[in-house]
Protein backbone atom coordinates (compact mmCIF):
# COMPACT_ATOMS: atom_id res chain seq x y z
CA UNK A 1 0.00 0.00 0.00
CA UNK A 2 1.63 3.23 -1.18
CA UNK A 3 1.35 6.76 0.89
CA UNK A 4 -1.05 9.58 0.79
CA UNK A 5 -0.44 12.90 1.03
CA UNK A 6 -1.09 14.05 4.61
CA UNK A 7 -0.75 10.52 6.44
CA UNK A 8 1.52 10.01 8.88
CA UNK A 9 3.92 7.09 8.68
CA UNK A 10 5.21 5.17 11.85
CA UNK A 11 3.77 8.74 14.01
CA UNK A 12 6.46 10.49 13.33
CA UNK A 13 6.70 11.33 9.16
CA UNK A 14 4.18 13.24 7.61
CA UNK A 15 3.98 12.87 4.09
CA UNK A 16 3.70 16.44 1.92
CA UNK A 17 4.31 15.22 -1.61
CA UNK A 18 5.15 12.18 -3.83
CA UNK A 19 8.68 13.64 -5.66
CA UNK A 20 8.63 10.54 -8.16
CA UNK A 21 8.06 6.57 -9.02
CA UNK A 22 9.57 3.60 -9.70
CA UNK A 23 9.18 0.01 -9.93
CA UNK A 24 9.76 -1.21 -6.17
CA UNK A 25 7.80 2.20 -4.91
CA UNK A 26 8.10 6.32 -4.69
CA UNK A 27 10.08 8.74 -3.23
CA UNK A 28 7.95 11.38 -0.80
CA UNK A 29 8.73 14.81 0.58
CA UNK A 30 8.04 14.42 4.17
CA UNK A 31 7.97 16.27 7.60
CA UNK A 32 9.40 14.61 10.95
CA UNK A 33 7.35 16.28 13.04
CA UNK A 34 9.71 15.08 15.87
CA UNK A 35 12.54 17.19 14.74
CA UNK A 36 10.65 19.93 12.52
CA UNK A 37 12.61 19.34 9.19
CA UNK A 38 11.78 18.27 6.02
CA UNK A 39 12.88 14.24 4.71
CA UNK A 40 12.66 12.25 2.17
CA UNK A 41 10.97 8.95 2.28
CA UNK A 42 12.01 5.85 -0.15
CA UNK A 43 9.39 3.26 -0.02
CA UNK A 44 9.93 -0.76 -1.21
CA UNK A 45 6.40 -2.58 -1.90
CA UNK A 46 8.27 -5.44 -2.81
CA UNK A 47 9.06 -7.44 0.29
CA UNK A 48 10.50 -10.48 -1.14
CA UNK A 49 13.34 -11.99 0.04
CA UNK A 50 15.44 -10.15 -2.46
CA UNK A 51 14.06 -6.54 -3.26
CA UNK A 52 14.12 -6.56 0.40
CA UNK A 53 17.80 -7.59 0.56
CA UNK A 54 18.25 -5.10 -2.21
CA UNK A 55 16.66 -2.21 0.23
CA UNK A 56 18.42 -3.02 3.26
CA UNK A 57 21.62 -2.76 1.64
CA UNK A 58 20.89 0.53 0.06
CA UNK A 59 20.19 1.43 3.51
CA UNK A 60 23.07 0.28 5.72
CA UNK A 61 25.34 1.70 2.68
CA UNK A 62 23.81 4.77 2.65
CA UNK A 63 23.86 4.48 6.86
CA UNK A 64 28.03 4.07 6.84
CA UNK A 65 28.46 7.44 4.30
CA UNK A 66 29.29 10.39 5.51
CA UNK A 67 30.20 13.00 2.72
CA UNK A 68 29.19 16.69 1.66
CA UNK A 69 28.07 15.44 -1.57
CA UNK A 70 25.74 12.23 -0.39
CA UNK A 71 22.65 11.99 1.28
CA UNK A 72 22.40 10.78 4.91
CA UNK A 73 19.90 8.22 6.35
CA UNK A 74 18.62 8.83 9.72
CA UNK A 75 16.17 5.48 9.62
CA UNK A 76 15.17 2.65 8.29
CA UNK A 77 12.17 0.06 9.21
CA UNK A 78 9.97 -2.09 7.72
CA UNK A 79 5.55 -2.29 8.48
CA UNK A 80 4.44 -5.73 8.36
CA UNK A 81 1.53 -6.27 5.22
CA UNK A 82 2.68 -2.52 4.06
CA UNK A 83 6.60 -2.19 3.20
CA UNK A 84 10.25 -0.75 4.23
CA UNK A 85 10.76 2.70 4.14
CA UNK A 86 13.94 4.67 4.05
CA UNK A 87 14.26 8.16 5.51
CA UNK A 88 17.05 10.54 4.59
CA UNK A 89 18.14 13.81 3.61
CA UNK A 90 15.49 15.88 1.93
CA UNK A 91 17.70 17.23 -0.98
CA UNK A 92 15.87 20.41 -2.37
CA UNK A 93 16.13 21.31 -6.01
CA UNK A 94 16.10 18.98 -9.05
CA UNK A 95 18.00 16.34 -10.61
CA UNK A 96 20.51 16.42 -13.84
CA UNK A 97 18.23 15.28 -15.96
CA UNK A 98 15.13 17.68 -15.32
CA UNK A 99 17.64 20.22 -15.94
CA UNK A 100 18.64 19.07 -19.17
CA UNK A 101 14.98 18.85 -20.02
CA UNK A 102 14.36 22.12 -18.90
CA UNK A 103 17.38 23.71 -20.41
CA UNK A 104 19.07 21.39 -22.95
CA UNK A 105 22.98 21.29 -22.53
CA UNK A 106 24.67 22.70 -19.96
CA UNK A 107 27.80 25.26 -19.64
CA UNK A 108 30.95 23.83 -19.72
CA UNK A 109 31.99 25.64 -16.95
CA UNK A 110 28.87 24.03 -15.27
CA UNK A 111 29.46 20.38 -16.17
CA UNK A 112 33.07 20.66 -14.59
CA UNK A 113 31.82 22.06 -11.05
CA UNK A 114 29.45 18.95 -11.45
CA UNK A 115 32.10 16.56 -12.30
CA UNK A 116 34.39 17.40 -9.75
CA UNK A 117 31.76 17.17 -6.82
CA UNK A 118 30.89 13.77 -8.22
CA UNK A 119 34.59 12.98 -8.48
CA UNK A 120 34.91 13.69 -4.93
CA UNK A 121 32.12 11.49 -3.32
CA UNK A 122 33.40 9.23 -5.60
CA UNK A 123 37.17 9.22 -4.10
CA UNK A 124 35.58 9.12 -0.75
CA UNK A 125 33.64 5.80 -1.77
CA UNK A 126 36.30 4.48 -3.57
CA UNK A 127 39.33 4.40 -1.14
CA UNK A 128 37.03 3.29 2.16
CA UNK A 129 38.51 -0.14 3.57
CA UNK A 130 35.44 -1.97 2.88
CA UNK A 131 34.87 -0.18 -1.21
CA UNK A 132 31.38 1.40 -2.15
CA UNK A 133 30.56 1.21 -5.83
CA UNK A 134 27.43 2.93 -6.68
CA UNK A 135 26.95 1.65 -10.13
CA UNK A 136 24.42 3.51 -11.36
CA UNK A 137 25.38 7.13 -11.94
CA UNK A 138 22.95 8.93 -14.50
CA UNK A 139 21.35 12.25 -14.75
CA UNK A 140 18.38 11.51 -12.75
CA UNK A 141 20.51 10.03 -9.95
CA UNK A 142 22.64 13.63 -10.01
CA UNK A 143 20.84 16.14 -7.36
CA UNK A 144 21.31 20.28 -7.66
CA UNK A 145 20.27 22.30 -5.06
CA UNK A 146 19.10 26.04 -5.43
CA UNK A 147 22.00 27.19 -3.66
CA UNK A 148 24.80 25.29 -5.79
CA UNK A 149 24.96 21.80 -4.30
CA UNK A 150 25.74 18.60 -6.00
CA UNK A 151 24.59 15.15 -4.61
CA UNK A 152 25.22 11.89 -5.88
CA UNK A 153 21.71 9.49 -5.40
CA UNK A 154 20.10 6.35 -5.46
CA UNK A 155 22.21 3.60 -4.07
CA UNK A 156 20.04 1.17 -5.52
CA UNK A 157 22.24 -0.71 -7.16
CA UNK A 158 25.42 0.24 -4.81
CA UNK A 159 27.19 -2.62 -3.91
CA UNK A 160 30.11 -3.08 -1.41
CA UNK A 161 33.74 -4.82 -1.35
CA UNK A 162 34.84 -6.27 1.50
CA UNK A 163 38.63 -6.88 2.62
CA UNK A 164 40.98 -8.08 -0.37
CA UNK A 165 38.22 -8.08 -2.92
CA UNK A 166 39.19 -5.64 -5.87
CA UNK A 167 36.15 -6.39 -8.19
CA UNK A 168 31.97 -7.75 -8.09
CA UNK A 169 29.59 -8.87 -10.31
CA UNK A 170 28.02 -6.88 -13.08
CA UNK A 171 24.76 -5.20 -11.30
CA UNK A 172 21.07 -7.21 -12.08
CA UNK A 173 20.03 -4.01 -13.85
CA UNK A 174 21.78 -1.19 -15.70
CA UNK A 175 20.78 1.96 -17.93
CA UNK A 176 21.63 1.25 -21.93
CA UNK A 177 24.36 4.58 -22.79
CA UNK A 178 25.79 5.14 -19.06
CA UNK A 179 26.24 1.68 -18.14
CA UNK A 180 30.30 0.54 -19.37
CA UNK A 181 30.24 -3.00 -21.10
CA UNK A 182 31.73 -4.81 -17.91
CA UNK A 183 28.63 -4.16 -16.11
CA UNK A 184 26.63 -6.56 -18.21
CA UNK A 185 25.61 -10.08 -17.76
CA UNK A 186 28.44 -11.59 -15.00
CA UNK A 187 31.22 -9.61 -15.80
CA UNK A 188 33.48 -8.32 -12.97
CA UNK A 189 33.05 -4.34 -11.98
CA UNK A 190 34.96 -1.94 -10.04
CA UNK A 191 36.03 1.18 -9.71
CA UNK A 192 36.41 2.36 -12.70
CA UNK A 193 32.72 1.54 -13.79
CA UNK A 194 31.84 4.42 -11.98
CA UNK A 195 34.04 6.27 -13.75
CA UNK A 196 32.17 5.22 -17.11
CA UNK A 197 29.15 6.31 -15.71
CA UNK A 198 30.16 9.05 -14.60
CA UNK A 199 31.69 10.01 -18.15
CA UNK A 200 28.68 9.37 -19.27
CA UNK A 201 26.35 11.60 -17.67
CA UNK A 202 28.90 14.92 -18.03
CA UNK A 203 29.04 13.58 -21.89
CA UNK A 204 25.23 14.16 -21.91
CA UNK A 205 25.34 17.24 -19.83
CA UNK A 206 27.63 18.37 -22.32
CA UNK A 207 25.46 17.81 -25.50
CA UNK A 208 21.99 17.06 -24.32
CA UNK A 209 22.54 13.46 -26.10
CA UNK A 210 22.98 9.84 -24.48
CA UNK A 211 26.61 8.11 -25.77
CA UNK A 212 25.89 5.39 -27.59
CA UNK A 213 25.57 2.05 -25.94
CA UNK A 214 28.70 0.53 -24.55
CA UNK A 215 27.90 -3.19 -25.78
CA UNK A 216 26.96 -2.01 -29.28
CA UNK A 217 30.35 -0.24 -29.07
CA UNK A 218 32.46 -3.82 -28.01
CA UNK A 219 30.43 -5.59 -30.70
CA UNK A 220 31.98 -2.70 -33.26
CA UNK A 221 28.23 -2.00 -34.04
CA UNK A 222 28.91 1.24 -32.75
CA UNK A 223 31.47 4.35 -32.20
CA UNK A 224 31.37 6.66 -29.69
CA UNK A 225 30.54 10.15 -31.35
CA UNK A 226 33.44 12.66 -29.87
CA UNK A 227 31.79 15.32 -28.12
CA UNK A 228 32.87 18.01 -29.75
CA UNK A 229 30.99 17.14 -32.91
CA UNK A 230 27.64 17.34 -31.01
CA UNK A 231 28.76 20.24 -29.45
CA UNK A 232 31.48 22.27 -30.82
CA UNK A 233 31.80 24.91 -27.88
CA UNK A 234 33.03 22.29 -25.46
CA UNK A 235 37.09 22.88 -24.62
CA UNK A 236 39.18 20.28 -26.54
CA UNK A 237 40.65 19.47 -23.42
CA UNK A 238 37.13 18.78 -21.73
CA UNK A 239 35.97 16.58 -24.29
CA UNK A 240 38.94 14.51 -24.10
CA UNK A 241 38.85 14.10 -20.63
CA UNK A 242 34.97 12.92 -20.94
CA UNK A 243 36.00 10.63 -23.95
CA UNK A 244 38.91 8.90 -21.99
CA UNK A 245 36.51 8.13 -18.83
CA UNK A 246 34.21 6.80 -22.22
CA UNK A 247 36.90 4.15 -23.32
CA UNK A 248 34.94 0.54 -23.61
CA UNK A 249 37.97 -0.98 -21.83
CA UNK A 250 38.56 -0.27 -18.04
CA UNK A 251 42.62 -0.05 -18.20
CA UNK A 252 42.13 2.59 -20.97
CA UNK A 253 39.80 4.89 -18.67
CA UNK A 254 41.09 6.96 -15.46
CA UNK A 255 42.14 4.97 -13.12
CA UNK A 256 40.76 6.93 -10.09
CA UNK A 257 38.01 9.66 -9.96
CA UNK A 258 40.71 12.00 -8.39
CA UNK A 259 42.64 11.39 -11.78
CA UNK A 260 39.27 11.99 -13.31
CA UNK A 261 38.51 15.30 -11.08
CA UNK A 262 42.11 16.79 -11.66
CA UNK A 263 42.52 16.65 -15.80
CA UNK A 264 38.69 18.46 -15.23
CA UNK A 265 40.08 21.29 -13.27
CA UNK A 266 43.07 21.72 -15.55
CA UNK A 267 41.07 21.24 -18.52
CA UNK A 268 38.61 24.22 -17.47
CA UNK A 269 41.32 26.85 -16.32
CA UNK A 270 45.09 26.18 -16.31
CA UNK A 271 45.64 29.04 -14.38
CA UNK A 272 43.30 28.04 -11.48
CA UNK A 273 42.72 25.27 -9.14
CA UNK A 274 39.17 24.76 -7.50
CA UNK A 275 38.94 22.96 -4.33
CA UNK A 276 35.04 22.62 -4.16
CA UNK A 277 32.84 22.56 -0.57
CA UNK A 278 29.33 22.66 0.45
CA UNK A 279 27.38 23.40 2.83
CA UNK A 280 24.96 20.58 3.52
CA UNK A 281 23.01 22.22 6.09
CA UNK A 282 22.30 24.53 3.66
CA UNK A 283 20.82 22.59 1.27
CA UNK A 284 18.87 20.45 3.97
CA UNK A 285 15.90 22.89 5.05
CA UNK A 286 13.30 22.83 7.54
CA UNK A 287 9.86 23.60 5.33
CA UNK A 288 10.31 25.40 2.73
CA UNK A 289 10.71 29.24 2.90
CA UNK A 290 11.31 30.40 -0.75
CA UNK A 291 10.05 30.07 -3.71
CA UNK A 292 11.26 26.63 -5.40
CA UNK A 293 13.34 27.40 -8.76
CA UNK A 294 11.78 27.23 -12.15
CA UNK A 295 11.15 23.56 -13.52
CA UNK A 296 10.50 22.16 -10.05
CA UNK A 297 7.42 20.50 -9.23
CA UNK A 298 5.58 21.88 -6.12
CA UNK A 299 2.61 19.95 -4.87
CA UNK A 300 1.64 19.32 -8.63
CA UNK A 301 2.29 22.45 -9.85
CA UNK A 302 5.39 23.34 -12.48
CA UNK A 303 7.18 26.77 -12.77
CA UNK A 304 7.34 27.35 -16.25
CA UNK A 305 9.71 30.16 -16.02
CA UNK A 306 12.94 29.29 -18.04
CA UNK A 307 16.49 30.18 -16.75
CA UNK A 308 20.16 29.34 -16.91
CA UNK A 309 21.58 29.60 -13.77
CA UNK A 310 24.95 28.71 -12.86
CA UNK A 311 25.79 26.13 -10.40
CA UNK A 312 28.76 26.50 -7.66
CA UNK A 313 29.29 30.33 -8.31
CA UNK A 314 29.23 32.59 -5.71
CA UNK A 315 26.06 35.43 -5.61
CA UNK A 316 25.63 38.25 -3.64
CA UNK A 317 22.59 36.48 -1.91
CA UNK A 318 24.68 32.94 -1.40
CA UNK A 319 27.65 34.09 -0.86
CA UNK A 320 29.79 31.72 1.59
CA UNK A 321 27.18 30.70 3.85
CA UNK A 322 25.52 28.32 0.72
CA UNK A 323 29.59 27.24 -0.39
CA UNK A 324 33.07 27.96 -0.68
CA UNK A 325 35.04 27.79 -3.59
CA UNK A 326 38.65 28.66 -3.29
CA UNK A 327 40.30 30.30 -6.03
CA UNK A 328 44.31 29.43 -5.68
CA UNK A 329 45.98 31.56 -8.25
CA UNK A 330 48.70 29.87 -9.89
CA UNK A 331 51.80 31.75 -8.73
CA UNK A 332 53.96 30.89 -11.90
CA UNK A 333 51.39 32.20 -14.02
CA UNK A 334 51.27 35.50 -12.34
CA UNK A 335 55.32 36.20 -12.49
CA UNK A 336 55.10 35.49 -16.25
CA UNK A 337 52.26 38.07 -16.52
CA UNK A 338 54.67 40.50 -14.55
CA UNK A 339 57.55 39.64 -16.77
CA UNK A 340 55.77 39.99 -19.99
CA UNK A 341 54.47 43.78 -19.10
CA UNK A 342 58.05 44.37 -17.65
CA UNK A 343 59.40 44.05 -21.54
CA UNK A 344 56.38 45.63 -22.82
CA UNK A 345 57.09 48.98 -20.74
CA UNK A 346 60.92 48.77 -20.95
CA UNK A 347 60.81 48.29 -25.24
CA UNK A 348 58.24 51.16 -24.91
CA UNK A 349 60.68 53.57 -23.39
CA UNK A 350 63.30 52.35 -25.91
CA UNK A 351 61.26 53.25 -28.41
CA UNK A 352 60.21 56.42 -27.52
CA UNK A 353 64.14 57.66 -26.33
CA UNK A 354 64.56 57.05 -30.16
CA UNK A 355 61.90 58.73 -31.25
CA UNK A 356 61.89 61.64 -28.72
CA UNK A 357 65.17 62.32 -27.14
CA UNK A 358 63.89 65.65 -25.71
CA UNK A 359 60.99 64.11 -23.64
CA UNK A 360 63.03 61.54 -22.57
CA UNK A 361 65.58 63.65 -20.98
CA UNK A 362 62.69 65.60 -19.30
CA UNK A 363 61.41 62.64 -18.13
CA UNK A 364 64.78 60.99 -16.98
CA UNK A 365 64.98 64.73 -14.85
CA UNK A 366 61.77 64.42 -13.58
CA UNK A 367 62.38 61.11 -12.01
CA UNK A 368 65.34 61.64 -10.79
Amino acid sequence: MSLNQGQLLRQRYRIIEALGHGGMGSIFRAVDENLGVEVAVKENLFTIDDYARQFRREATILASLRHPNLPRVSDHFSIEDQGQYLIMDYIEGEDLQERLERIGPIEEEEVVFIGAAICDALSYMHSRESVVLHRDIKPANVRITPSGGVYLVDFGLAKVMHGDQTTTTGARAMTMGFSPPEQYGAARTDARTDIYSLGATLYTALTGLTPEDSLAQTMDQLKLTPVRERNPKVSKRVAEAVEKALQVHPNDRWQMAAEFKNELLKAQSGRFSFNFSFDQAQSVKAPRKEPAPPGVIVRGVETKEVTRKPIGRYTKERGSKAQKANFQIDHGGCLALIALLSFILILGLAVIALLNPVFTRNLLNLWF
